[in-house]
């Protein structure tokens, strides 16, 4: 249409991204209101974009089905382009029912009570007030996303954001993704805070990174999960996902890396929230390679045995990264 002639007339180079396909229609049943509009986007737009756009929120265990759906909405109307993610980060509210429920009653409660006039907060952010009003009532997994949270709760939320950096990403490139954008990157406005603005509440804390003054210089958790994730990804060309027999809780994938040693990523299916309660398991791996070197997605070393061509080695929810790569700080065997 105009805006892709426009472009294409700047810079014949140019890739036309048609973004994004979210959760509302990724999560949606076939023939709801939010696909068949997309459907209609799909089939009016297959000459003005280049790639498909899909926004990866919800369950990571979805990816794989989510990016299958947007292959198949295109192929519906006759034709395909390339998938990437242009955004994708967690946890977010839509994980946990127990969470969302309770936030819909609040919500509920506060667009069906008598109009409180003119003068009145806007409904948003009187659902805001009345969550904080009643926070300790409120389920943990609804907690931690609110400002001022019990620190153990927003420790155990920066570690499930940790965990799925790497889980949405791996799963993401195993379904053919060859690009990844992570939302976001930090706040828009050095210093702004109100606890009582709901995309806040929403997806406020999924930043990266946050501000010193004026400066971005304060790294969550989940930005060095992100470096180390981006290191050891470095020069992949394919990422595989390996049966294990008997095991379908277990997650293993080979990461073929261009001019590098081998690489798997592994863990174990479990809760997202209490998941870290549950004991590790220890499994065995072929390894025929000359050094077995593992680290968690916390950048912390794990112990790894090793018995002539195979490892053998803790696994959990936590991902780990088993690689013929020797880094500095982590285990080796």
């Amino acid at each position: 249409m105009a805006i892709a002639q426009a472009v294409r007339e700047a810079d014949p180079a140019a890739r036309i991204v048609l973004g994004g396909c979210g959760y509302d229609v990724l999560s949606s049943p076939r023939g709801s209101p939010a696909r068949e509009f997309f459907g209609h986007v799909v089939d009016r737009a297959r000459d003005d974009y280049d790639l498909f756009c899909v926004n990866l929120y919800g369950d990571p265990q979805d990816i794989p089905a989510y990016v299958d759906d947007a292959r198949a909405l295109m192929r519906a109307h006759g034709y395909e382009r390339p998938v990437v993610a242009g955004e994708y980060n967690g946890p977010t509210l839509f994980e946990f029912p127990e969470a969302q429920a309770a936030f819909q009653q609040e919500m509920t409660a506060v667009f069906t009570a008598p109009d409180p006039g003119p003068e009145a907060e806007p409904p948003d952010r009187r659902t805001m007030r009345a969550l904080y009003d009643r926070s300790a009532e409120l389920p943990d997994t609804l907690r931690m996303f609110m400002e001022d949270c019990p620190p153990g709760l927003s420790a155990r939320r920066d570690r499930i954001n940790c965990r799925q950096i790497v889980t949405r990403n791996v799963l993401a490139l195993a379904a053919g993704i060859r690009r990844t954008v992570c939302w976001n990157l930090a706040p828009e406005i050095p210093g702004y805070r109100d606890r009582l603005n709901l995309m806040g509440f929403l997806f406020g804390k999924l930043a990266l990174l946050d501000y010193d003054g004026t400066e971005l210089a304060v790294r969550h958790p989940s930005a060095d999960t992100f470096v180390l994730l981006a290191a050891q990804l470095e020069g992949a060309d394919q990422v595989r996902r390996v049966a294990v027999e008997h095991r379908p809780d277990l997650y293993v994938f080979e990461v073929e890396r261009h001019g590098r040693g081998a690489l798997e990523v592994i863990w174990t299916a479990g809760d997202v929230f209490a998941g870290e309660e549950e004991a590790a398991t220890r499994i065995e791996r072929p390894w025929p390679h000359a050094e077995a070197h593992v680290v968690d997605a916390f950048g912390t070393p794990v112990p790894v045995e090793r018995d002539g061509g195979v490892v053998g080695l803790p696994v959990s929810v936590t991902p780990v990264f088993l690689s013929a790569e020797p880094t500095p700080g982590r285990a080796t065997a």
